[in-house]
């Protein structure tokens, strides 16, 4: 990089970086959500009932210990959970 671009550079990159941090009136997108991998889940399984946990955002499978045992909580399809963003709580969707 030239010199001359370099004195200018840094205090921008600077700025930038200042208001992304300070200005709380920015309305970014939360970091972690872009990284985040949805779970796989196959069209013909999404209407299995399974119990979504609103505390974790985790569901549960009909073969699960802990399905329908903690609270809070509601039943719904498997797909439904999925497009709330549940989710599974086996790493991988009901079966």
């Amino acid at each position: 990089m030239d010199t001359r671009y370099r004195l200018f550079f840094f205090p921008i990159v600077f700025l930038v970086v200042a208001l992304i941090v300070f200005y709380p009136g920015l309305n970014l997108p939360p970091v972690g959500g872009l990284f985040r991998v949805p779970p796989k889940a196959r069209t013909e399984k999404s209407s299995i009932k399974i119990w979504a946990n609103k505390r974790s955002g985790l569901y549960y499978c009909p073969d699960s210990k802990l399905y329908g045992k903690l609270t809070p909580g509601v039943y719904m399809s498997q797909g439904e959970a999925i497009k709330v963003g549940y989710q599974p709580a086996s790493k991988e969707g009901c079966r």
